[in-house]
């Protein structure tokens, strides 16, 4: 008889961590445009005759602020960092990109704050930064980036990109459980 256990499989891919950035955005517009749905839908069945002359700008309201509702939706769904067993993911709404293992230098982490202070952002990026400012993100320092920063400027906001080195900035909700999750596929990686 063998007294050895069996070994614990190994995990293809870690937990999706959704980004802190497209979930603001998302709850920044999601409530708004819930009103809007709501006051146009409500104003197009109930038909009163003083809106008549208003009816095409109520349903291209409806219209509106309904994509708004399908793109907050897909933004919070959709955005998301993830470990595999090859590479670091990095899924954005509209584009994804992967780094792998051996191209990161350093992993730290820091308050958002201290990247990027207040006092140096103008008043509509304060404001949709607020509720992050103290948060703890991750500084994945790089040797290069997976591309040109102006082709990743398009698809990523400018919090997602370290101001003073090359490297990339992951805010996530559970940033310690990601770190832990990050540094536990980078070592099992060095030992394939």
């Amino acid at each position: 008889m063998s007294d050895q256990q069996p070994s614990k499989p190994q995990l293809q891919r870690g937990r999706r961590h959704p980004l802190l950035y497209h979930q603001r955005l998302s709850e920044q517009y999601f409530w708004p445009a819930i009103l809007i749905v709501a006051a146009s839908t409500a104003l197009l069945v109930w038909a009163p005759a003083k809106m008549e002359p208003y009816r095409l700008i109520l349903i291209l309201a409806l219209a509106c602020c309904g994509l708004v509702l399908v793109l907050t939706l897909m933004f919070r769904l959709r955005a998301y960092v993830q470990c595999s067993l090859h590479a670091l993911r990095i899924r954005l709404p509209f584009y994804h990109f992967e780094i792998g293992y051996d191209e990161i230098r350093n992993v730290r982490p820091t308050e958002l704050y201290r990247l990027f202070p207040p006092s140096e952002q103008r008043g509509p990026q304060r404001r949709f930064l607020s509720p992050l400012l103290a948060a703890t993100v991750l500084v994945i320092e790089l040797d290069e980036l997976p591309n040109r920063t102006a082709w990743l400027r398009l698809w990523m906001n400018k919090y997602m990109l370290c101001p003073d080195r090359v490297g990339v900035i992951v805010a996530v909700r559970d940033w310690m459980g990601f770190r832990a999750e990050l540094d536990e596929f980078r070592a099992r990686r060095q030992h394939l």
